[in-house]
């Protein structure tokens, strides 16, 4: 809906309400469904506007719109408050419907501000990449999670009125949910101690479980440097192929292998075309599809169409509930198997629901085991319902970087030829993380010559196609050309 207003809220219209007092030009902003709190003294719009991009909203401003805000608004509905914010200005606002365990609930999910009869002048609010904010806790010891969020599932027959009672208590507001899983992700003001309010609401009788939506990042000192590619001409794969998808970095569009990409979304920024700013996913892509072959496992020459959903941002770092996202995305877009080339040693119950869910609904989950040989659990891969794969040389022997432990449960190569340097040049890589994507692009070959198999009876051929695992291998057997052979053999 387009609306104007006569009044400037830029000339210092006070809109008082019945709040406790505040630092002089301190910012104080919750927004909850279809109502905003909001304490502002003379801040500037765009810092108001902020705090909507913190809440989840995409926001777009002329960039010639320079006014000031004071304010005062406790649970205020959200459209009377933004016609006495914005009343000297057009503004077009755009609503989701959240669908979860509480029911629908409105969402605010952009908002665009501008000059009357200007829309064309409105901008994204920043340039700037979205990012996970991480922080360690108050002691600085804590497990890495994504500053100032909480993932709760609440219990049944929880209503959204009681529970915005609870989220008012503690000042939360719902940003998004995971349909699938049911959890919400729920964001504080920035700088608020979301350990000491886990255990609060831990202890709330609607809810059943809460959580630090902890961070995960990608393999440290595997990151290949930045793409320059030199590959022949990427031809779409048969009508028909079941893809696989690759949850990590992205792809990188100059890599020129579009035609295989059957779906794509960019989980951190959505609103953005699907890119690679790190170089890791659009590599877990070429060997995954089969375009290139780790060492040791020849190409066939099939190449299959990929799902990617890049879930880092460009520090590598992603989020829980991020990934809760992609995997029902993968789901939704057809994959049979999905490669997570990455792990962290932070369990998590939501991440288990969510892959255990994944596998209840027919996907193959592969992981890689980790690169440092800790024999400590790494997650997803140690999840009972994902295939954890760790890393040997071309000769089957061990890599002695790669993890192990009783969760592994094959190994593949670890070590790949990709061409990365700015003059065509192969380079050589390794880790676990090449290991996953060969496992997930055997597993996709299957699939596509028994599309009727279940999961586990394409998990049950693999198994029986394993070689021998070497002295001191990891894992029931090694996924090596011979054991390829077999698994495909008609």
């Amino acid at each position: 809906m387009l609306r104007r207003r006569l009044n400037l809220a830029a000339a210092g219209l006070a809109l008082w309400a019945c709040l406790a007092p505040w630092d002089a030009h301190a910012l104080y902003f919750r927004l909850d469904g279809d109502r905003l709190w909001l304490q502002a003294d003379q801040a500037p719009l765009v810092d108001v506007l902020q705090q909507f991009a913190h809440a989840g909203v995409t926001v777009r401003l002329d960039p010639d719109i320079r006014a000031t805000v004071q304010a005062a608004f406790q649970g205020e509905a959200l459209d009377d408050a933004l016609s006495e914010l914005l009343d000297s200005y057009d503004y077009l606002v755009t609503w989701k419907m959240l669908r979860g365990p509480l029911g629908r609930i409105p969402k605010l999910q952009e908002i665009e501000i501008f000059v009357p009869g200007c829309r064309q002048s409105a901008r994204p609010l920043s340039s700037s990449p979205a990012r996970f904010n991480t922080t360690r806790g108050v002691a600085g010891d804590a497990p890495e999670f994504i500053r100032d969020e909480l993932l709760v599932g609440v219990r049944p027959g929880t209503t959204y009125a009681r529970f915005q009672q609870l989220l008012d208590q503690v000042g939360g507001m719902i940003v998004d949910v995971d349909p699938v899983t049911g959890v919400y992700l729920i964001r504080f003001p920035p700088g608020t101690n979301v350990e000491e309010l886990l255990t609060r609401l831990s202890r709330h009788p609607l809810v059943a479980h809460a959580e630090l939506n902890h961070a995960i990042r990608l393999p440290a000192g595997s990151r290949p440097p930045p793409l320059s590619w030199a590959l022949p001409p990427v031809s779409p794969p048969a009508d028909g192929s079941i893809p696989v998808a690759v949850l990590d970095s992205g792809l990188d569009p100059a890599a020129g292998i579009g035609p295989l990409v059957a779906a794509g979304w960019d989980a951190v920024s959505p609103d953005r075309a699907l890119s690679d700013p790190d170089g890791h996913g659009t590599h877990m892509a070429l060997l995954a599809s089969g375009l290139l072959a780790a060492d040791g496992l020849r190409t066939s020459g099939e190449t299959l169409p990929l799902v990617s959903v890049r879930a880092f941002d460009e520090n590598g770092v992603t989020s829980n509930f991020a990934i809760l996202q992609a995997l029902a995305y993968a789901r939704q877009a057809g994959a049979r198997v999905v490669n997570l080339s990455w792990g962290s040693e932070a369990d998590s119950d939501f991440l288990r629901a969510a892959v255990d869910t994944a596998a209840a609904n027919g996907l193959v989950v592969v992981a890689a085991a980790g690169n440092e040989p800790s024999g400590r659990p790494v997650y997803p891969a140690a999840y009972p319902s994902v295939l954890a794969v760790g890393g040997v040389g071309a000769g089957g022997q061990p890599w002695e970087q790669s993890n192990f432990g009783e969760f592994v449960d094959l190994s593949a190569s670890a070590f790949a030829t990709l061409p990365v340097r700015n003059d065509g040049a192969a380079g050589a890589y390794v880790g676990t993380s090449i290991s996953s994507a060969a496992v997930a692009h055997a597993l996709g070959q299957y699939f596509n010559r028994h599309p009727a198999a279940t999961p586990e009876e394409a998990l049950e051929a693999l198994r029986a196609a394993l070689s021998p695992t070497a002295v001191g291998g990891y894992g029931t057997g090694v996924l090596d050309a011979a054991a390829l052979q077999r698994l495909l053999a008609p």
